[in-house]
């Protein structure tokens, strides 16, 4: 919603806009009499229109001859003076305070919030998936009702789920998602498929289709079988975090195909050939941050169960500790505030680390 009183010396991820145009937008479609909200169409004072500007959608006080009034910066350079008609008659205001400001902008990069939601970082994520696949090829091959362990392939530099969080556009509490899932059947077949989604950001909820699903028996391309699906998850503000991930795909390419699954986990009897499971994923550790520290001995720090480039502290055998509450982590790490996470099928602290 517009905000015409807003506190610009508290960043807050609203929209805010000087009165003057707020009255232009709302006489949008209809001419405004004289002395009423009427725009200067030529203007002295402030800065040549074009010239060199800062923040897009930055404004800075000008004035077209005797009227006071603003000028805005469209990324590429000050955009002509704007100003308010004189009071007219009737002593309505020309000119308010607000047209005055000149630290007032759009926050277009920025996705509304509200108290304690938090905002969700555009960004490349990775994390890591798991599930039982019932498959059409081991049932002709006399196996019916068998099904495979699924499990995340990391590959050089990265993990098997990786997807862009995109930016809000102006406005939206939505981001749009795009990635990919590659992992292993039974840790021998190709397993992957494309993601295509939205975030909800001030909701938490994420949904995403699975589409161009293959999996392969030993090699990419051998006896390819296709399905597609669904992806579901929530958004922990808290620690900018996936959690709580779930994957259902169906087998379309199977005799008879599957269909989506009535409830999870999925039962093969019936929602027929395909699979399910759950996943997890967050932002790579940002290395150059200052407030990372080293883990205290015994536990070292290392990637893991959000993908190869999160580094989290943990046994060095067994990774981060599991945990139920924060308490446990807590426990775990006395007095840093550590999260307890659920990151895919089990849930751990989530202590970030410098190596």
């Amino acid at each position: 919603m517009w905000n015409t009183g807003c506190d610009l010396s508290v960043a807050r991820a609203r929209w805010c806009v000087p009165l003057g145009l707020l009255a232009a937008i709302a006489g949008c479609g209809a001419e405004a009499p004289e002395g009423r909200g009427r725009l200067a169409s030529s203007a002295m004072g402030g800065s040549v229109p074009g010239t060199a500007c800062g923040q897009l959608n930055a404004t800075q006080a000008c004035s077209c001859g005797a009227e006071s009034g603003a000028q805005r910066c469209d990324g590429n350079g000050w955009l002509a003076c704007e100003c308010r008609a004189a009071d007219d008659a009737a002593g309505l205001p020309g000119n308010p305070a607000g047209n005055l400001r000149s630290d007032i902008h759009f926050l277009w990069d920025k996705t509304p919030r509200g108290e304690g939601v938090g905002d969700c970082p555009p960004g490349d994520y990775e994390g890591n998936f798991l599930g039982i696949y019932y498959s059409y090829i081991a049932s002709a091959s006399g196996a019916p009702g068998l099904g495979v362990p699924i499990a995340n392939l990391d590959l050089e530099g990265g993990s098997g789920l990786r997807f862009t969080l995109e930016p809000a556009q102006g406005g939206e509490t939505t981001q749009k998602v795009r990635g990919v899932m590659e992992g292993t059947a039974d840790g021998v077949f190709p397993f992957g498929a494309q993601l295509s989604g939205e975030l909800d950001c001030k909701a938490g909820t994420f949904v995403a289709d699975m589409s161009m699903g293959t999996y392969s028996v030993l090699i990419d391309g051998l006896a390819p079988q296709l399905f597609e699906g669904v992806m579901t998850g929530r958004y922990d503000h808290r620690t900018h975090t996936f959690v709580d991930g779930t994957w259902d795909v169906w087998e379309t390419s199977a005799m008879p195909p599957g269909g989506p699954s009535a409830t999870l986990p999925r039962d093969y009897m019936r929602d027929g050939y395909g699979g399910s499971g759950e996943w997890a994923a967050a932002l790579p550790t940002n290395l150059s941050d200052p407030t990372l520290t080293a883990c205290a001995a015994p536990n070292t720090c290392k990637g893991g169960a959000l993908g190869p480039n999160k580094l989290l502290c943990g046994d060095p055998t067994f990774g981060p500790p599991a945990c139920l509450t924060d308490a446990d982590c807590n426990t775990a790490f006395p007095g840093q505030g550590v999260t307890c996470l659920k990151a895919s099928a089990f849930s751990i602290c989530l202590r970030e680390c410098k190596p």
